[in-house]
């Protein structure tokens, strides 16, 4: 299965690294929501990562399969999430990541009434714990995956046009998400012992590593990250060598007219920087 990488950053210009301690990070599904939607050539998947100065000490990463039916009879393709090459040194507020699918419909072609889909998803996020001779360094190293999912539906009629953005609290207060409680960080100083080539690692709360609640309403995209994020994706659907949806037309030298951002093939990697 080949993949193609699409990732969105939006942070503000000012740096905040995290010096006390607990700290949480969040991990949000700002979209899809438990809603209906109406058929769409390119249905965005959007993730918010919250205090994103301290994401990289989790090592963070993606795993998910988009079902079309709850009965998990056919699963989507998407473009996978890389967060390998993200920056987020300099990221304030929240960092948004996504992927995308593409001619999302209801079943049989399109021709029955609605169809439930099931947005399975997970993140990695790796925890440590002190050496026994520097309590500053990291000897151990744990963590793994956690699961979480969204279920939403398709329908030919009733289903409103995919939108990213939302103020509404009754509909963000349910966003599916993920959250960790950490204590502190430690430093990696080798580094054949760092995952990444992250410095730092988290350590997570002995007695409630994951918060029973979160607070995803922080994490809503406001209207200038909605179409950022819109166009980013159709842009990176549209470099592929035979696009599965309706492109602008190339130009002479093969580049996609207009274009946002910098394609590289069949990868794809936006980054914009704003004051949130």
């Amino acid at each position: 299965m080949s993949f193609r990488r699409a990732a969105l950053m939006l942070a503000g210009a000012a740096t905040v690294i995290a010096t006390t301690f607990p700290q949480t990070v969040e991990v949000d599904v700002v979209f899809p929501r438990n809603e209906t939607y109406a058929p769409s050539a390119v249905f965005p998947i959007v993730f918010a990562i919250q205090n994103p100065a301290l994401a990289p000490s989790l090592d963070p990463g993606f795993q998910f399969e988009l079902w079309q039916n709850i009965a998990h009879n056919n699963s989507l393709d998407l473009p996978n999430i890389d967060l390998g090459s993200t920056n987020f040194t300099n990221a304030t507020g929240s960092v948004y990541v996504y992927t995308y699918a593409l001619n999302i419909n209801t079943t049989s072609n399109g021709a029955d009434a609605s169809t439930q889909y099931n947005l399975a998803w997970s993140f990695s996020a790796g925890n440590c714990s002190a050496s026994s001779t520097d309590s500053t360094e990291a000897s151990s190293f744990g963590g793994g995956f956690v699961f979480n999912n969204v279920i939403f539906t398709i329908a030919k009629e009733g289903g409103v046009a995919p939108s990213i953005n939302t103020t509404d609290s009754s509909s963000c207060k349910d966003l599916s998400y993920l959250a960790f409680n950490l204590t502190g960080t430690l430093t990696v100083p080798d580094p054949a012992k760092q995952w990444d080539g992250h410095s730092s690692c988290a350590v997570f709360s002995d007695s409630t590593p994951n918060p029973a609640s979160g607070n995803p309403c922080a994490a809503t995209a406001n209207a200038s990250v909605a179409a950022s994020i819109l166009a980013g994706a159709k842009s990176s659907a549209c470099a592929a060598a035979t696009p599965a949806i309706s492109c602008p037309a190339k130009s002479a030298a093969g580049t996609i007219v207009p274009m946002t951002g910098r394609m590289a093939g069949a990868w794809a990697l936006l980054a914009l920087a704003m004051a949130l």
